[in-house]
């Protein structure tokens, strides 16, 4: 046994922790001069020594890949043509025994595995459906070889093992890692995108304890190509497995750059609210960045770090105003700062010049509504019925009251090139008129949802035009 080496580097860690309720990826290296016929079996077993799960490969390179799934996303036909990089990569949620009669295999859990000359992946099922401990459907209904469901693994501790053998089932080396399958007590949602923000958001978790899972998930497929452009894979077998991560847990959420495409709004926050737990502290907390960013101003006298806050329950946030020249637009922030002349922090004590136009940046808490707002879909995301909508201002000066009806979902650009859209976040702009010199304006912000309902909580500022 001292020709081949095995990892395991999926689940990560020494002894991993996988969240009770969902299927979980298991992926490693491969040393040694391999066959083409060898056999790879990923094996789980219980603390009896009992086999409960196992997944199977009898050939290198399998490419049996039924890519006619309605539900698989990959990169455009350009990209990829016939998606032979795809079936080189390797995706072994959709390897089958027969092309030309996928169904009859495509659900059996125990082909799922797959491997080349240097590395394997797998999966281990855990409940087939809904009925037997899942919180979401797959669309796939893995089962076992012979057709049987499975009911969901329990909670407690496990055995992980990878085998290797030649064709005649000779063992030539193998290695196991202990895991636990359980809850978290404590999970995050959060985005790592910009840098600065990565970097700020990866020292918060590590100060709050807070764990990140970056291992796999099944059903996701990874940018084999290299380059990231939208989520691909199986994607409602996916959020099947991302769910799980969510379902008995407090759940920490940093508003930033939250996309409404994004599995944090569209699955994983409109579950809470499904659950009604949005506003329930013992099952949900918000934060932000005081000043909307983890950096402004970088090398200028307005330069400022943002620190990190818990919204309070109904806050809508003023993270600053910043002076903008012609260019900016309505609800669109560059990071690289090109149309950004100064940002105010401070709105106690506010004198800007007539002649300017100012740019108000806005990050509200996510709300609560009634959990028959919340629609589950066939693709495992929810169909929201009501959602903050508008964001509303008066603005008095001191003889007149003006009200506009503004937009969120700011959209984040870097020199123009889109990072995504955020929404619970505005960046509305006005004009600070001639006409204006010598006025004091308040602004009071009050928030609409999609029914025309004004929300609970406002917030107040004054401009002295100058």
């Amino acid at each position: 046994m001292t020709d081949y080496r095995l990892s395991i580097d999926i689940p990560s860690g020494k002894s991993p922790l996988v969240e009770y309720g969902r299927d979980f990826d298991v992926q490693g290296k491969i040393e040694g001069d391999l066959e083409d016929d060898l056999i790879l079996i990923v094996r789980l077993y219980d603390e009896n020594g009992n086999v409960l799960r196992y997944a199977r490969q009898d050939r290198k390179n399998d490419r049996n890949l039924y890519l006619d799934h309605k539900d698989l996303i990959t990169y455009e036909e350009g990209l990829d043509p016939g998606k032979e990089k795809l079936k080189e990569y390797g995706f072994p949620e959709l390897l089958v025994k027969d092309l030309n009669d996928p169904e009859v295999s495509l659900h059996d859990a125990t082909i799922k595995c797959f491997y080349d000359d240097d590395s394997y992946k797998a999966i281990i099922v855990s409940a087939s459906d809904v009925s037997r401990g899942r919180i979401m459907e797959t669309g796939l209904d893995l089962k076992d070889e012979n057709g049987k469901a499975y009911e969901s693994l329990k909670k407690g501790k496990y055995l992980l093992e990878v085998s290797l053998y030649d064709k005649e089932e000779r063992l030539l080396t193998k290695t196991d890692k202990k895991i636990t399958i359980d809850s978290r007590k404590e999970v995050v949602i959060v985005r790592f995108n910009p840098i600065e923000h990565r970097k700020m958001m990866t020292k918060w978790c590590e100060e709050k304890g807070f764990t990140i899972i970056n291992d796999t998930l099944p059903g996701y497929l990874e940018p084999y190509l290299g380059k990231w452009y939208y989520h691909m894979g199986l994607l409602k077998y996916y959020r099947s497995n991302d769910i799980a991560i969510y379902s008995d847990v407090l759940v920490h959420m940093f508003v930033y750059l939250c996309d409404p495409t994004s599995t944090s709004y569209a699955t994983e926050l409109a579950y809470l609210g499904s659950l009604n737990r949005i506003d329930d502290e013992r099952w949900f907390k918000a934060y932000h960045y005081d000043i909307g960013e983890a950096l402004i101003g970088k090398g200028t006298e307005y330069e400022r770090t943002g620190r990190i806050l818990e919204f309070e329950k109904d806050e809508i946030s003023i993270s600053r105003i910043d002076l903008v020249d012609e260019k900016a637009k309505e609800n669109v922030f560059d990071i690289s700062e090109r149309n950004l002349n100064y940002s105010y922090y401070d709105l106690d004590d506010l004198k800007i010049p007539c002649g300017t136009r100012i740019a108000v940046h806005t990050c509200l808490r996510p709300r609560q509504f009634e959990i028959k707002d919340y629609v589950l879909k066939e693709d495992n995301t929810y169909d929201r019925k009501n959602e903050i909508k508008q964001i509303c201002f008066a603005i008095d000066d001191g003889k007149e009251i003006y009200e506009e009806e503004r937009s969120l979902m700011m959209e984040r650009v870097d020199e123009e090139r889109s990072i995504g859209f955020s929404v619970y976040e505005a960046y509305n702009i006005f004009e600070l008129k001639d006409t204006d010199k010598g006025k004091k304006l308040r602004f009071t912000i009050t928030l609409k949802d999609m029914k025309g309902n004004i929300l609970e909580g406002e917030r107040s500022f004054e401009i002295e035009v100058i």
